[in-house]
C-alpha cells in the first residue's frame, strides 16, 4: 500500500517543482496584461488540478477512466494543444499522451486530427 501513496506524493512533487522551476515566458511563466493568456494559465492549471488523475502515467494500467463533469468542464475551456506542447513528453513520464487526447475527445474539446501530442497523433 505504500506504493501507490509515494507516486502520488512524488507526482504532486513533480508538478510543483514544475511550476516553480518553468521556464518563463508569455503562455505560462509571466504576468502578462492581456487577460487572454491569463486566462489560459488558470485554464491548464485548472484543468491540471481536477483532470490529473485522468491523465496519470502512475494510474494502473493504460486504461482510459471516464472523467467527471468537473475535469470534463476544465478540459473543454482549456488550450489542450498548448498543454500538450508545455507538459507532454514523448516520453510519457507524468502525463500520458494518448490519455491527454482521449481526454479531450470525450469532454468535447478534441485536438484537430494529425496534432501532435507527446508521442501521440490525434486519430480522425
Amino acid at each position: 500500500m505504500a506504493v501507490p501513496r509515494i507516486h502520488n506524493v512524488l507526482l504532486i512533487m513533480f508538478m510543483i517543482i514544475g511550476f516553480t522551476t518553468m521556464k518563463i515566458d508569455m503562455a505560462l511563466g509571466q504576468h502578462p496584461k492581456s487577460p487572454g493568456i491569463v486566462s489560459r494559465c488558470w485554464g491548464i492549471t485548472n484543468f491540471i488540478v481536477y483532470c490529473s488523475f485522468y491523465l496519470s502515467t502512475i494510474v494502473p494500467a493504460p486504461l482510459f477512466y471516464k472523467p467527471n463533469a468537473r475535469c470534463c468542464k476544465y478540459a473543454r475551456k482549456t488550450d489542450i494543444k498548448l498543454f500538450c506542447q508545455k507538459f507532454v513528453s514523448g516520453k510519457d513520464i507524468i502525463y500520458s499522451s494518448y490519455k491527454v487526447v482521449d481526454l479531450a475527445r470525450h469532454c468535447g474539446n478534441p485536438l484537430p486530427i494529425g496534432t501532435k501530442c507527446g508521442n501521440y497523433v490525434a486519430p480522425p
